[in-house]
Parts: C-alpha cells; structure tokens; sequence
C-alpha cells in the first residue's frame, strides 16, 4: 500500500527510524480508516439492537400465551355464567308454576295455601338473583333493584355481552398485566432484524470502498486509474456513511 518510505537519518539519541508518508499515503490511509471504523460502529449497532429483538420476541411468545390463557378462563367463566343463567330460568321457571297454583288455589278458596306459593314464588325469586348476583351472572350495580324486589319475569342473558364483560375484566383487573399485543411485539422484532440486515448492508458498503482505495492505492503511478477508482471508494464512502446512518442507525 505503501510506495514510498523516507527515513530521517539516526540521531544522536539512536538508530530510530519513523515512518514518513506523503500527503496522498496520509489521505488513504484516513479513508480507509475513517470506512473501517464507520463499518465497526454499524457491527457495535446490530449487536446492540440484536439483544432488544431477543427481547421483543420473548415477550410476543410469553404474550401469546398468556393470551390463549385469557382466552381459555375467559371462555371457562362464559361457560359458568351460561349454566348459572339457566338454573336461574329453571327457578323462575318454578316460580311461575307456584305462581300459577297460587291462582288456582286462590279461585279454590284456599287463600292461606296461595299466599304461601306466592310467598315461596317471591323467595324462590329473590334467592336466584341472589345466587346469580353472586356467581358474575350479573353485575350487582345492575341488579340493585331486583336484589330488593325480584322482577316476575326474568333478566335477558346475552352470551356476546357476557364473553365482552368477562374480557373487560380479565384485562382490568388487578392483577392483569393490562392489554398484551403480541403481534405488536412479533412486529417489533420483525423491524430491528430489518434494521440489523439494512446495517450489515451497509458496513458490506463500506468495505467495498475500503477495497476500491486499496486497489487505487495500488495503481498510483497510474493517475486516470487511480483517480477514478479513488472517486468511486469516495462515493461508495459516503453513501454507506449517510444511508447507514439516517435510515438503519436511529432508533
């Protein structure tokens, strides 16, 4: 790489012996130095943001299980709710046919008998609110007045509102770790390994250059060659250098 070396004659301190490069020898070795060193900044760079992929994809895994876990409780507690549902039908159910012997006993004349159904209706009532209330069948807030005075007929059950109100829930809670996206996590990771792949590109760039100023290093007593090949290491330089560093570098 070098063509010429010039040594300075010994002083009276010793033989030592330097170095002594021309201003052209001075100029390659900065650019080839200044590509080397640009392209090890974009390896530190890969290695850094590599360990936050690693991450990323921990926390989309842990994520997605955690979210077919929610999903599998959830759809445990849809299950609960529906069979709780329909044994407070079959208690309203019971009511009305008290309800309706009530009547018949009352036309009967036995109205000491059909107050007692109908006393026993209204109990029957009151304690399937009661049980529902306290299985998640129904919020209590919404329930307030039927926990006082149980309707004759019974409350509507929705299965999509309920799957809803359970999912509100579970997501939360106290002790629910809040919204989890693991798509949005995978996605994340999917980016920084873009990112590492756009920075390898661009040290590859960068070492290109530093084999076009070897080559025209190489061929310096042949001035077109070497000023063209010098020219291009240039720009291959600095487009490695800006298109490294204003697309894959930032965070």
């Amino acid at each position: 790489m070098l063509t010429r070396l010039r040594t300075r004659p010994p002083s009276s301190d010793g033989p030592r012996r330097r170095l002594d490069l021309t201003a052209q020898q001075w100029v390659m070795a900065f650019l080839i130095g200044t590509a080397t060193v640009v392209a090890a900044i974009f390896g530190w760079r890969a290695a850094a943001i590599g360990s936050t992929a690693a991450y990323d994809d921990r926390q989309s895994i842990s994520e997605a299980i955690r979210v077919e876990e929610q999903r599998i409780e959830i759809g445990i507690a849809v299950i609960g709710d529906t069979r709780e549902h329909t044994r407070y039908l079959a208690d309203y159910a019971a009511a009305a046919e008290l309800e309706n012997q009530a009547a018949a006993l009352g036309a009967a004349g036995e109205t000491a008998a059909a107050a007692g159904n109908r006393a026993e209706a209204r109990a029957l009532r009151a304690t399937a609110t009661e049980r529902a209330a306290d299985a998640g069948v129904f919020g209590r807030y919404s329930v307030q007045d039927d926990l006082r005075t149980p309707t004759a007929t019974p409350r509507p059950f929705s299965l999509e509102q309920r799957a809803a109100t359970r999912t509100a829930e579970a997501t939360t809670s106290l002790g629910s770790p809040g919204r989890l996206d693991p798509d949005g996590w995978a996605e994340g990771a999917e980016d920084i390994r873009d990112r590492i792949r756009g920075l390898a590109v661009w040290s590859f760039v960068l070492l290109v250059s530093v084999l076009l100023f070897t080559l025209a290093q190489a061929n310096t007593r042949h001035r077109p060659a070497f000023y063209a090949i010098l020219g291009t290491g240039v720009v291959v330089l600095l487009t490695g250098v800006i298109g490294g560093f204003t697309t894959h570098f930032p965070a």
